[in-house]
């Protein structure tokens, strides 16, 4: 049999069968269609993305190699002492606070002076009065030739001190007559603290009253102001004033 013809007699290879062209009918080369995506920016963005990605991977691998390094550092490293800054547990002084309302070198030529005695401990929500005049160096009484307006604060003892505007609820934590206006006497009244002061670092307060726009005037300030939780009595029940009212019998 032809090896180049399966139908050719002849056997020993001396046919013409290789010269006829079975090959090229036997072996014939097939073209295969694929068909092209309908829409041509479909590629586009397959590639764009394929892209995108190797570069995500290669961002991945550099932040990889950089934490294994500084990993590496930190256990090959000797362990270093850290240093800790002042805890701030040392209270502020009055003079502290005095820089931080009125600088290093004020110039008063009057002062306030307080015409009654302050409760401390005062107590939460429990309100008070404070009655003070204007006073020049000597300790007399001024008069001023016009009102000045002036304001109760409340100041952290910290180190550096931190004005206190709202308690631990979110509400303002002074209330009452905090703001007046005056030119000689002044006199604030009911003024409650919405907060005990053991909520706050060493444990009391600055009680400052501050002029407002007047750099002559030197504000007052009570140190180590203490505000505790509201008296209990014997049966542990707040202590609350009660009206009594009479009720006519018929």
């Amino acid at each position: 049999m032809c090896n180049f013809n399966i139908v050719c007699p002849v056997k020993d290879g001396s046919c013409l069968c290789k010269k006829a062209g079975f090959i090229s009918e036997i072996v014939r080369p097939m073209t295969i269609s694929y068909p092209l995506p309908s829409n041509s920016n479909l590629l586009k963005n397959l590639i764009l993305i394929i892209s995108q990605q190797n570069e995500i991977m290669k961002s991945i691998v550099v932040q990889a190699k950089c934490i294994l390094e500084k990993i590496t550092d930190l256990s090959q490293s000797p362990s270093k002492s850290i240093t800790n800054p002042p805890s701030g547990d040392e209270p502020a002084t009055l003079n502290q606070l005095q820089k931080l309302l009125c600088g290093e070198k004020p110039q008063h030529t009057f002062e306030l002076q307080l015409l009654c005695e302050v409760p401390n401990p005062a107590y939460k929500e429990r309100s008070f009065s404070l009655f003070m005049q204007i006073v020049d160096t000597n300790g007399n009484k001024v008069i001023l030739n016009e009102n000045l307006d002036f304001s109760i604060q409340l100041f952290t003892m910290e180190n550096p001190p931190k004005l206190l505007k709202i308690n631990t609820s979110g509400d303002n934590i002074l209330k009452g007559n905090i703001i007046m206006q005056g030119n000689s006497t002044l006199m604030f009244r009911k003024i409650a603290i919405r907060e005990v002061s053991s909520h706050f670092r060493n444990g009391c307060f600055f009680l400052v009253v501050t002029p407002k726009d007047c750099s002559y005037i030197r504000p007052l300030i009570i140190d180590n102001f203490v505000v505790k939780a509201r008296k209990m009595n014997s049966e542990s029940i707040p202590k609350k004033n009660f009206k009594i009212q009479e009720i006519d019998r018929v």
